[in-house]
């Protein structure tokens, strides 16, 4: 189950290949537990969520055996929807791997849900 506070989805797209990240919970709570401005240490401690979707979408290209560093004519893009950002860790994977980020409208329903990728 995802996120109480907001269902973020993050589509990564490598070559041809698309890898789908979610903000998934193991312990989703009917409230988000996180305070105004407080970090995500709630959301592993008590959700139970092993990554944010950006973060999740780049490990499953990387459990695919995707080359993520490899140099291509067009670098790796990742589609973020139901945010309008990426945090400081997600920021620091794009930027590891070289991969674009293109905000989707924060509001936008993700293509994984339209069509089941």
């Amino acid at each position: 189950m995802t996120c109480a506070k907001r269902k973020v989805s993050a589509v990564l797209v490598v070559d041809d290949r698309h890898f789908v990240g979610e903000n998934l919970c193991a312990s989703p709570q009917r409230v988000c537990p996180r305070k105004p401005g407080e970090g995500y240490d709630a959301c592993q401690s008590i959700c139970g969520q092993s990554d944010h979707a950006e973060v999740a979408a780049i490990k499953a290209a990387l459990a695919a055996k995707v080359d993520l560093k490899r140099t291509r004519p067009c670098p790796p893009r990742m589609f973020l929807f139901g945010h309008s950002a990426a945090c400081e860790n997600c920021a620091g994977w794009l930027a590891k791997y070289g991969i674009v980020l293109i905000v989707q409208h924060a509001g936008a329903e993700s293509p994984t849900t339209k069509r089941g990728i």
